[in-house]
This record gives structure tokens, sequence and C-alpha cells, in this order.
């Protein structure tokens, strides 16, 4: 099973990328949220989902492993194909989805293409169930956005411009999801003072 792969972008489509890894172009698809993260990149290392069923061996992208916890969780759920899990994904971010999961709030996931009332209703009745697991995804991925908001601001209060700051900052996280705040922040620091 293939769990990651890193390579280089061959064609970037809003819903799929695909990969070239020593001269074999892997065709994955993507939610938009992994697209936005990928436009104007060369090389890539994405997370890896492999969908096999009987009749079909496809590949999902996503840029962080929470992403591709949450999309295996989706498809978990009956009448929920790969197809509707990325239209989630690219509809809606973790942290809302638990809230409305948590509250019952029916009205963010109705806002997604292709979820009507009962359907919507079936997703809060069926991840209720699963919540615990995607809090802990949500809660991994709420810690790297704050990671990436503290350090924007802890430069922005150095006197750096705010855009410039987010933009180091970003291509940092990019290159490597796992640095926590205070490394972030000195590379951060020495990108934005060059």
């Amino acid at each position: 099973m293939i769990a990651r792969i890193k390579g280089l972008i061959e064609e970037l489509r809003p819903t799929e990328a695909i990969v070239d890894v020593g001269g074999v172009g892997y065709r994955c698809g993507i939610p938009l949220s992994t697209y936005e993260r990928l436009v104007g990149q060369r090389e890539v290392s994405l997370f890896v989902f492999t969908y096999h069923r009987e009749d079909q061996l496809r590949l999902f992208g996503f840029f962080s492993h929470q992403e591709r916890d949450l999309f295996a969780i989706l498809i978990g759920i009956t009448g929920i194909g790969p197809a509707m899990a990325l239209s989630i994904l690219s509809g809606i971010s973790t942290e809302d989805l638990v809230r409305a999961v948590r509250s019952g709030d029916l009205a963010p996931l109705m806002r997604v293409p292709g979820i009507g009332r009962s359907k919507a209703e079936k997703l809060v009745f069926e991840l209720t169930r699963r919540l615990k697991h995607i809090e802990v995804v949500s809660s991994e991925a709420g810690a790297k956005q704050s990671s990436r908001n503290e350090a924007v601001e802890a430069l922005a209060a150095l006197g750096f411009d705010e855009g410039r700051a987010a933009k180091a900052v970003d291509e940092l996280l990019r290159s490597d999801p796992s640095l926590t705040i205070e490394p972030l922040l000195k590379a951060a620091l020495k990108s934005v003072s060059s």
C-alpha cells in the first residue's frame, strides 16, 4: 500500500495532481485545500490514501496526514464515496466540521455541493459516533495553525511586514510541516531578515 509519495508535479488541477516519482507518474485525487497549498510548487510530498475495490485502485493525495485521516473516516460512512469525501474536505475545514457535528448544525455541511438535508443529518449522526477520532485529527491541525499564527504575530510584533512574514512562515511549513514554533520562528526570522 502506498502511504506517501514525493516527487515533481507534472500536472495540477483543482481535483487531481500527477506526481512524477522516478519517472513514474502517479495520479492522485486531491481536495481543494491541498490544491491551494500546491499551486506554484514544483516538488511535492503527499500523504496518500490507497483506495482499493474489486474494480478500481485509486490514489488520493493530501498535503497533511490530518486530511488523509479525515478522508478515511468519511469514506468509512455508508453512502460516502471518495468523490463525496473530497467534496466535503474541499468545502469545510476540519475545525468547522467538528463544530457542526458537536452542535448538530447542518448548515455548514449543506453548503457542500451534493449534500442535502437528509445526507447532512446522516453525516452528523454517523460522525457523532466517530467524534473522538475527528477531534484528534482536528486538534493536530489546530496546533499547526496555531504555531503558524504565533510565528506570524511574533514577526509582526518585531516590526516585519505581516504579509511578508506570513509568506515566509507558509513557505517554511510547506517544506517541513513538522516544524514546531521555536524552530519555525528562528527560520522565518532568518528568511525575512535577508
